[in-house]
């Protein structure tokens, strides 16, 4: 392991407070979860959608898979309420690829958000 004797020193733009090269610093995350796109309700379906030609565009997750239904190019969330509507509602240049409920999936419904 390489460590190194000098310190530089540069200017932090988020405060101006100065950064130490080599300096620690903590940040504070927060588990919450997806809402639905429609209402902001808790979301308790993940739509997920593949550029089309999915398995041909090397630009997809899907590109030159045989079993692509657990990748995803975009996705969204929905309530039960708004489930077909957001489903139908397909971003441009995609195609819908699978549905997952949230009582089989739960990880895949929440993420970390940074604390201010």
């Amino acid at each position: 392991m390489i460590y190194f004797t000098c310190v530089q020193e540069t200017h932090n733009k988020q405060g101006g407070k100065k950064m130490k090269l080599g300096e620690e610093r903590k940040t504070k995350e927060i588990c919450v979860e997806h809402v639905c796109e429609e209402c902001g309700e808790p979301a308790v379906y993940k739509h997920t959608y593949l550029l089309e030609g999915a398995r041909r565009n090397s630009a997809s997750s899907a590109y030159g898979k045989d079993d692509c239904s657990w990748c995803e190019d975009e996705c969204r969330f929905a309530c039960e309420e708004h489930k077909d509507e957001v489903r139908r509602d397909n971003p441009r240049g995609m195609s819908w690829c699978s549905t997952y409920p949230r009582k089989n999936f739960e990880h895949m419904f929440l993420y970390w958000e940074k604390i201010k």
